[in-house]
């Protein structure tokens, strides 16, 4: 495979791409030299936080989309739809997917503040050194439509009269659609990059990757207000019109997408110097905070509290977990939103269903993310100061992560709650629904903790989490919907039950927390062990 890409590469180095470069104000050669650095960092290691970059991740996401929509099109072959809506489907599927890694992926390009000081170098022009670090959205096309339209092009010809050059057409139009889907994502950030304020630029575009699970969310809205609309008594009857207002939209959205391509090109370098500077000293006063003088009375003392400073501190600075946890949150509190305002004042514990009883696995989901995306961070090359800490502290520091992620993201929005249920409910019921989902979510985050692997935010970023992202949210629903179902269907029948659920969560879970913090402990000292000491760097030379 490795072969099969540099032939191609050397291929693509001939005079008609060089050509093509210069009439769009690329320099070939500084091009190619940006290129072959970046594909140099990537194989030592130094950007695996970007998908494009990496072989393994992609061919791995590639085989698991393979596999999933093999699964889809046999049960769209089996309910039989029109040939249309088939492929719509699969299209829309595609777009919807590529726009959820290409988003974070172009983000993670041009608006990474480490990346945008190290490399933005004033002798490459903006449309050479952006066209360079956009270069591998094109693997990520090349590897991941495939993996998702293989499969639905070839199962479809079970299908009667379905001509055997269908897979090519369903093929070539899924190219087609991620290919416009990259430019659009390209499009939005250089008109992020043209409009917001360099200091929001990071905010600006970490709210950009969550829009297509907002979007997902308020899917049923969004149609529903379209509905309400009836968008087609609005346009002309007369066909030609309708054909000209066609094409005059297409030129916009052309226009459009052309315009905030050329401002990423001519506008991005300009202004990266200054994306360093947009909210660095986020969390950087001192630590006076009663939560971490909380973490350190009843959780493990000093170390504990330091743990506890150094996680809330680093949640809010490091721009990997920034980038990828932002995109996560505000979807679920849109959700939680939203549910509230479809029934949330409605009491659980009277043997009807409400939106309330998926407080504590809402919670677990979310922890779960955090848990995954905690041990990686941007600064993990300064991980080796921690060699000089007392092993026995890290006992401790477990202790204050732990309380972090308890006290934060589950004690107080439980305690937050307890006044606005007792309103409706009555004290007895509020108290003791949110006591089972403390207890709940408490037994979420003792197994979640396993998944801290090393001190946080002391590993490079991996690209394969993000691609990998879709199906873990498919895996997590399942087993969120079977626990969310045994909670109805047998606790929330009677207060009894409630009350001896909560008991047996409450010990379960301290149980249970108490082996995860051991095991977190051996594996930060465990992690830092294999450290150079010191932090020694290795360094590889690279031919210009």
């Amino acid at each position: 495979m490795m072969d099969i890409r540099h032939t191609l590469t050397d291929m693509l180095r001939g005079p008609l791409t060089r050509s093509l470069f210069e009439r769009f104000g690329i320099e070939p050669r500084k091009f190619w030299l940006l290129f072959d650095l970046f594909d140099q960092l990537s194989e030592r290691g130094e950007m695996m936080d970007q998908l494009g970059w990496n072989g393994v991740a992609l061919s791995v996401a590639a085989k698991v989309y393979f596999g999933l929509s093999a699964v889809l099109s046999i049960l769209f072959i089996w309910a039989e739809p029109a040939l249309g809506t088939y492929v719509a489907s699969f299209l829309a599927l595609t777009a919807f997917l590529l726009v959820t890694i290409l988003l974070s992926e172009v983000g993670n390009s041009l608006v990474n503040p480490v990346e945008g000081l190290v490399l933005a170098h004033q002798p490459v022009n903006g449309a050479t050194y952006t066209t360079a670090k956009l270069s591998h959205l094109l693997r990520i096309l090349l590897y991941l439509v495939p993996g998702i339209n293989v499969a639905p092009a070839f199962v479809a010809l079970i299908i009667k009269q379905i001509r055997w050059w269908y897979p090519a057409f369903h093929l070539a139009a899924a190219f087609a659609v991620g290919l416009v889907t990259a430019l659009l994502c390209c499009a939005l950030f250089g008109w992020l990059v043209r409009l917001i304020p360099v200091k929001r630029l990071k905010a600006a575009g970490q709210f950009a990757a969550s829009v297509p699970f907002l979007g997902f969310i308020w899917m049923q809205d969004i149609l529903r207000l379209a509905g309400h609309a009836k968008i087609q008594n609005w346009l002309p009857a007369n066909g030609a019109v309708r054909w000209v207002l066609a094409f005059g939209l297409g030129f916009a959205v052309i226009a459009i997408v052309t315009v905030g391509i050329r401002s990423l090109s001519a506008d991005y370098l300009i202004r990266i110097s200054g994306l360093m500077r947009g909210g660095a000293s986020a969390g950087s006063g001192p630590d006076r905070s009663g939560l971490g003088f909380i973490a350190g009375r009843y959780f493990g003392g000093q170390p504990a509290r330091a743990g506890f400073a150094f996680v809330s501190r680093m949640v809010l600075r490091d721009w990997q977990f920034r980038r990828q946890f932002v995109g996560l949150l505000l979807p679920a509190i849109v959700g939680l939103v939203s549910a509230a305002a479809g029934g949330w004042p409605r009491d659980p514990l009277l043997g009807q269903f409400a939106p309330v009883q998926m407080l504590p696995h809402g919670i677990g989901v979310l922890l779960l993310f955090a848990c995954m995306l905690l041990p990686y961070g941007n600064d993990y090359k300064g991980a080796w100061i921690l060699q000089v800490v007392p092993s026995k502290a890290f006992d401790g520091f477990a202790r204050g992560v732990h309380a972090y992620l308890w006290i934060v993201w589950i004690l107080i929005p439980h305690l937050v709650l307890l006044p606005l249920l007792a309103w409706p409910w009555g004290i007895r019921h509020a108290a003791l629904f949110l006591a089972y989902s403390t207890a709940a979510a408490s037994c979420y985050l003792a197994l979640e903790l396993r998944l801290i692997e090393g001190v946080p935010f002391s590993k490079q970023a991996e690209a394969a989490r993000g691609g990998m992202m879709f199906p873990v949210l498919i895996g997590t629903g399942i087993a969120v919907a079977i626990a969310a179902g045994l909670q109805y269907l047998v606790i929330f029948r009677a207060e009894g039950r409630v009350a001896l659920a909560t008991a047996v969560l409450a010990a379960g879970s301290f149980w249970l927390t108490r082996g995860s913090l051991r095991r977190m402990a051996e594996s930060m000292r465990y992690n830092l062990g294999l450290l150079p000491a010191g932090g020694a760097m290795l360094y590889k030379e690279i031919a210009g």
